[in-house]
């Protein structure tokens, strides 16, 4: 069981990995739906001028609430709405500094991608009678899963555009699809 656990681990996160920058690195689907400023410049110095730190930032930005009445909270409500409904609203995250060492994102990003395939080798080596196949249409489903359920809010309350959320969910399924067919090989589930 460690050693199938292990394999799946490890095997499973390196093809994902290697999915991965086929999808990104490769493929233009990623690109397309991604848009640029029309002044990067420009957008960076007033980005610079107007935040302190690095984070997740929310356009437009409504007031801290904490020690407002309960008349004073409707009103600020009231303002937020009328000026999100209005727009432009925009969900960023924001690293100031810049980004920082490739090198150390591409180790984060193959280690985030092993602990997904330990989690997905674990829940495979869970199942009982289920073939190959449907092992492997299994860990595409949980990748299908878990792109529905991280990318749809995102198109729904932040604007993400439709491809981009396509193109998203798609990814997802089929990098735990591939991953899949190794995972599946080595996780064997257990005998009911």
């Amino acid at each position: 069981m460690l050693k199938s656990l292990v394999l799946g681990t490890i095997l499973g996160g390196l093809i994902a990995f290697v999915w991965s920058s086929v999808s990104w690195e490769v493929l233009p689907w990623h690109e397309k739906p991604i848009l640029s400023f029309q002044n990067d410049e420009e957008v960076s110095a007033v980005i610079r001028s107007h935040t302190v730190k690095s984070g997740v930032y929310i356009l437009p930005g409504g007031p801290s609430m904490v020690g407002m009445t309960s008349e004073q909270k409707k009103a600020a409500e009231a303002t937020l709405m009328e000026k999100m409904q209005k727009g432009p609203v925009m969900f960023a995250a924001l690293q100031r500094e810049g980004f920082g060492s490739y090198t150390q994102g591409l180790v984060i990003q193959l280690l985030s991608l092993m602990a997904a395939a330990l989690l997905l080798t674990w829940l495979v080596m869970q199942t009982t009678g289920l073939s190959y196949g449907k092992r492997v249409l299994f860990l595409g489903v949980v990748g299908l899963a878990a792109g529905v359920i991280t990318e749809l809010p995102n198109w729904n309350w932040w604007g993400f555009s439709g491809s981009y959320t396509l193109v998203m969910i798609a990814d997802a399924t089929l990098t735990w699809v591939i991953a899949g067919l190794v995972i599946a090989k080595v996780a064997k589930p257990r005998v009911a």
